[in-house]
């Protein structure tokens, strides 16, 4: 089994030329599987996932004479450690969802395998039920002599 690990912050550019190495059984027919949302899709949040908010306090303006050049520098740390991680859980995702393609694909293609060894053993048995079966008598020709 090939798996696929990809650590580029845009995995789309990247999925084309892995899929063109890759045997032709092992293709995605998208990147996505057809369970998966798509990215850009914003999904609509369930009745009960409001009150799993962790409520957080409320925002307190910095007031203009307190934002400094060390209040900036803080920002712009903390505005790329977002960013980081964002690119980072969006990574995982992709390669989530990229796994899963392949594994549902593996799974199909074991399936199949398994339907055609059974169909195989089935007709294995018939041609060894037929075998121990007494031959059928051969007609005889009972002429007076």
């Amino acid at each position: 089994m090939i798996i696929i690990v990809l650590i580029f912050p845009d995995v789309h550019n990247v999925v084309n030329p892995l899929l063109a190495a890759l045997p032709p059984q092992l293709h995605c027919i998208q990147p996505y599987c057809h369970h998966l949302p798509p990215r850009n899709t914003t999904l609509l949040p369930s009745p009960t996932s409001e009150l799993d908010i962790r409520r957080r306090g409320e925002k307190r303006p910095i007031p203009p004479e307190l934002k400094d050049e060390k209040y900036f520098e803080r920002r712009r740390r903390n505005n790329q450690a977002a960013k980081k991680s964002r690119d980072a859980r969006r990574i995982r995702e992709d390669q989530i969802a990229w796994r899963a393609c392949l594994l549902e694909q593996e799974n199909a293609s074991l399936r199949a395998h398994v339907a055609a060894l059974r169909q195989e053993a089935l007709a294995l048995r018939s041609l060894l039920a037929a075998r121990d079966e007494p031959p059928a008598p051969a007609p005889s020709s009972t002429t007076p002599d």
